[in-house]
């Protein structure tokens, strides 16, 4: 995938990054943070090649369950971002280049502002402060997944089912 995404990288500046939309809810009454979060990411890119534009569209949803197999979500945080690229041509990409830019550069370039808005809405949530891991691109990333079946795999992981799309997060445990 990096093969694909280098010829976007090397030709583009990130103009702006938005937050697009945005849900965080939690279970009313639970004494402690969820024992299981899984993390799930979906990328959509669009090119407006008369601006010499790039847009990224990463959604992320982050869930917490009670415990590995809970059915019941205690939290759950999503968040669409959208990055704006200028690039300064389009001469020889092909939407497969721009596509593994987005699922490769995209996310790696939007992570900072997730981890920020995670620690964030989970203080505000009056939950202890969640640190997302690193992210690696070249170390596999999060595996991506469509978008019509985001939903589907996320509720069929604690059956057991297909789980590849998502990945495990690991709490950091803070003093005090």
């Amino acid at each position: 995938m990096a093969d694909l995404a280098a010829p976007v990288s090397a030709r583009v500046q990130i103009e702006q990054v938005i937050l697009a939309e945005t849900t965080a809810r939690r279970r009313p009454l639970f004494a402690k943070p969820p024992a299981e979060l899984s993390l799930a990411v979906t990328v959509e890119t669009k090119t407006l090649k008369e601006d010499r534009v790039v847009q990224v569209f990463p959604r992320f949803t982050l869930i917490g369950r009670d415990g590995p197999g809970g059915a019941e979500e205690m939290l759950r945080i999503e968040a669409l971002f959208v990055i704006r690229y200028r690039v300064a041509t389009l001469d020889g990409i092909t939407e497969e280049n721009i596509d593994a830019f987005g699922k490769m550069n995209g996310i790696y370039n939007v992570w900072p502002y997730w981890r920020e808005f995670v620690q964030s809405m989970t203080v505000r949530m009056g939950l202890p402060p969640l640190t997302m891991p690193v992210y690696g691109p070249l170390q596999g990333g999060i595996a991506q997944q469509s978008e019509k079946d985001a939903p589907k795999k996320l509720a069929s992981q604690s059956a057991g089912q297909d789980a590849k799309s998502t990945q495990p997060v690991r709490r950091r445990r803070h003093p005090g």
